[in-house]
C-alpha cells in the first residue's frame, strides 16, 4: 500500500547528479501526457502519428476559423499517494502546463432547398501543450518564442519532454465525423502503476456541431494484441476542463527524485459511465478500425448510450 508520509529516499544526497535526476524527471513527465489527427478521406486503418497544433494558437476562441472547439483540457494535479515526496519545483512546473484537445468544426450550408437545414462537419482534431501567456491559455512549444511566455531551465526541459511524448500517440481510425486515437498511459490500478492505453473516440453531432468524446482503457497482451479493460467507458462532454488527478508512488523515487514510474493517472476524464454490452465490446476489440468497423463501433456505442438513458428515465 502506498503511504502518505515522507519517503526515506529524501535522505539520500542529490549533489553531483544533475544529469541523472533531470533525465529521470523527463521520463516521468512523459508518462503524464495523456492527442490529435486530421480527418481525412483515406479508408486505410493503418496507425499514424498525431499532428500537433501550432504554437501561439489560442485555446478558447470559438470565432476562429481553425481550432474553434475545445474537446478536452486536462491539467495534472498531484492529489493522492506520496505527494509530499514531489519537490515543489517539479510540482509547480508540471502543473503549469495543460493538455489540450481541440477541433476544427465547419458549418455547411446546403443548396437552397425548402426544408433543408445547415449542418456541421468535423474538419480536424488536434492536440497541444498549453499554458497561460499574457493571461490567455495558449498552445506553446519548445522551439517557439512568444512574447509573454517565459520558462526557466526546468520548464523548458519539461515542455520538451511533453512535446516529444506526443509522438507516442497514434490515430487508429477515422472518418468524416469521428477520430479514434490511442494514448499510452501509466494508470493507477489498485495500488500499482500499470501500463495501459487510453483510447479516445471524438465525434461531432452534424446538426449542432457539438463535439463529444468517449474514452476507455485498453490492455496490450503479451502477443501484442489489444483488449478492452473491464471498466465502464466514459462519455465526456465537449469543452470539459479536467483537473487530472495524479497518484504518486514514493517507492519509485531515487535520490529524492521521481523515476518514470513514480506518477500515474488515477482515472479517466470525468463524464457519464457507460457499461459494456457484448456487442459493443466486440466492436471495440480491435487494434485499428476501418471506416466500416468505425461505423459499427459508433452504432453500438449509440445503442448502449440510448439504453442507459432509457434505464435512467425509467428509474425517475
Amino acid at each position: 500500500m502506498v503511504g502518505t508520509g515522507k519517503h526515506h529516499s529524501y535522505e539520500r544526497p542529490v549533489a553531483g547528479r544533475p544529469t541523472a535526476w533531470l533525465g529521470r524527471l523527463l521520463m516521468t513527465v512523459t508518462c503524464l501526457t495523456l492527442c490529435q489527427t486530421a480527418v481525412a478521406t483515406d479508408s486505410a486503418a493503418a496507425p499514424e502519428p498525431m499532428t500537433v497544433i501550432d504554437a501561439g494558437t489560442p485555446v478558447d476562441d470559438p470565432g476562429r476559423e481553425r481550432w474553434n472547439r475545445i474537446v478536452l483540457l486536462a491539467t495534472p494535479r498531484f492529489t493522492t499517494g506520496d505527494t509530499d515526496d514531489v519537490p515543489a519545483s517539479i510540482k509547480d512546473t508540471v502543473t503549469g502546463f495543460t493538455f489540450a484537445i481541440l477541433a476544427t468544426v465547419r458549418r455547411i450550408e446546403p443548396p437552397s432547398e425548402e426544408g433543408t437545414r445547415s449542418g456541421h462537419e468535423l474538419v480536424e482534431v488536434g492536440v497541444g501543450n498549453c499554458m497561460s501567456v499574457n493571461d490567455r491559455l495558449t498552445v506553446v512549444a519548445p522551439d517557439a518564442a512568444m512574447e509573454g511566455c517565459s520558462l526557466d531551465f526546468l520548464g523548458r526541459q519539461v515542455l520538451n519532454a511533453k512535446q516529444k511524448s506526443l509522438g507516442e500517440i497514434t490515430c487508429i481510425g477515422k472518418d468524416d465525423a469521428a477520430v479514434v486515437f490511442d494514448v499510452p498511459t501509466l494508470m493507477l490500478q489498485g495500488d500499482e502503476h500499470e501500463d495501459l492505453v487510453v483510447r479516445h473516440l471524438v465525434r461531432i453531432d452534424p446538426q449542432s456541431g457539438h463535439c463529444t468524446t468517449c474514452a476507455w482503457l485498453v490492455a496490450i497482451t503479451d502477443d501484442g494484441n489489444s483488449t478492452p479493460v473491464d471498466e465502464p467507458l466514459r462519455l465526456i462532454d465537449g469543452g470539459t476542463r479536467e483537473d487530472r488527478s495524479i497518484h504518486v508512488d514514493g517507492r519509485r523515487f531515487t535520490f529524492g527524485l521521481p523515476t518514470k514510474r513514480a506518477f500515474a493517472v488515477v482515472d479517466l476524464p470525468p463524464g457519464q459511465r457507460v457499461d459494456w454490452s457484448t456487442s459493443l465490446r466486440t466492436a471495440a476489440d480491435a487494434p485499428t478500425y476501418s471506416k466500416a468497423a468505425l461505423d459499427r463501433l459508433t452504432t453500438e456505442l449509440d445503442t448502449a448510450i440510448a439504453s442507459l438513458r432509457t434505464l435512467r428515465s425509467a428509474e425517475r
